[in-house]
């Protein structure tokens, strides 16, 4: 099973439970500096978006927990219709 990463310019759904999910995106992030491992998250849900950072190993940690799936470009245009 391949383990996902988190990766600048992908898509991925975030389980809340198992009836809440959050599309997302990762705009950006820093490999270097005071900085290092923390990315910048583009989240859309109920109709509004929202920007945050979060570290790798917070998602990770989502990872290993099962709340994270990588998901495409497609499914994130349906959460925003």
């Amino acid at each position: 099973m391949l383990k996902t990463k988190i990766k600048v310019g992908h898509y991925y759904e975030f389980k809340l439970d198992d009836k809440h999910m959050i599309a997302f995106a990762v705009l950006y992030g820093f490999e270097r500096g005071k900085n290092k491992d923390v990315y910048t998250l583009m989240m859309y849900n109920h109709g509004k978006n929202f920007e945050f950072p979060i570290k790798e190993t917070t998602f990770n940690q989502w990872v290993k927990e099962g709340r994270i799936k990588e998901i495409a470009s497609d499914e994130v245009l349906a959460y925003a219709l």
